[in-house]
Parts: C-alpha cells; structure tokens; sequence
C-alpha cells in the first residue's frame, strides 16, 4: 500500500470514529431533550392545584338531607316539611291538617327529630325555634308577624308552661300549672 492509500485509510477511520461519536453525542441529546420534557410536563401536572368543585350560584330543591357516616339523617331542609312522628305516631306540624310549615329539622343519631327552625305556611305566619327531647317539645321560640315575641318553656307538656313574651301591650310573664293559669306579670 502506498503512502497515499495508507493516509486515505487512516483519515477513513478517524472520520468513522468521530461519526460514532457524533451519532452518540445526537442519541444522548435527544434523549436528555425528551427527559427534560417529561420532567416538565410531570412538574406542571402534580403543581397544578386540583380542579375547584363547581360552584352553582342557584340551587332549587324542595327537600334536601344530610346524612351522617351511618346514613342516618340529621338536617333536614324541606319545603314543606313532613308531619313529625313521635312515638310511632303522625302529627301534624301546627296541630290542624291544613297547617303545614317549611324550614329546618335537626334530628339526633338516632334519627329523632330533636327540634328545628320553621315557618308555618299558612294562617297565623309565625316563625318558630323549637327544642325537643325523644318524645316532646320543651321549648318554643315564637316571633309573630305582628312583631309579638315569646319564648315559652314547658316540661313537654303545654299544662305546665312559662310564657316570657312582649307585645303592642308590653313585656309579660304567665306561668300556667295544670292548665291553670296562677301567675302573670303584670296583672291583666
């Protein structure tokens, strides 16, 4: 071989060799490019902050319940509300068929109605916060639509009561044993 082939040859070989390199030198690059994407693909997904619940501005229902972990309902929003059971038995809410009234009933975890915050939806208009134990009522907040306001306790039992009430005609307190009225303030 001459000297001119034996240059040839060698200048072959070192453009081979830097051709290896430079083909790894490309694989290696767009391999880092690739990682470096994925990175920031990754990055951009676990930042992002999860997706807001949607908010809807109005929600019309007739009734709603919420529930606790046992499925049992504690509040229950309704308009008009179900007649109460108590005991085993219906009654309606206002104590005549035609009253009806909407709002708010808190119930224990047992499922007992415990109180609420109603209105009553047809003749008198009251509003009312009540108070239950299991089997009866045992306080009543009354806000009448005159502006007349009393709070009344009773040991579940309307016979036995305190009114502490204010109306057109002033403050006044009655206090009623065995449905007998013995004590009001000021004297009528």
């Amino acid at each position: 071989m001459s000297a001119a082939e034996a240059d040839l040859v060698e200048r072959i070989a070192r453009l081979e060799r830097r051709l290896r390199i430079a083909s790894i030198a490309v694989v290696l690059a767009v391999a880092c490019c690739g990682l470096t994407f994925l990175g920031a693909v990754s990055n951009r997904a676990s930042a992002a902050p999860a997706a807001a619940p949607k908010i809807v501005d109005v929600l019309r229902v007739r009734q709603l319940d919420v529930v606790d972990h046992a499925g049992v309902t504690r509040v229950k929003l309704a308009a008009p509300l179900p007649n109460a059971t108590i005991d085993g038995k219906t009654l309606t809410r206002g104590g005549r068929p035609q009253d009806t009234m909407s709002g708010m009933l808190l119930f224990d975890a047992e499922g007992v109605e415990r109180g609420g915050y109603v209105t009553a939806d047809h003749g008198y208009s009251n509003v009312l916060l009540t108070l239950d134990d299991k089997h009866k009522q045992h306080a009543m907040f009354i806000a009448e639509p005159t502006g007349a306001t009393t709070l009344r306790l009773f040991n579940g039992n309307t016979q036995d009561r305190v009114d502490v009430g204010i109306d057109e005609d002033g403050p006044s307190i009655t206090m009623v044993r065995r449905g007998k009225e013995f004590y009001r303030q000021p004297a009528r």
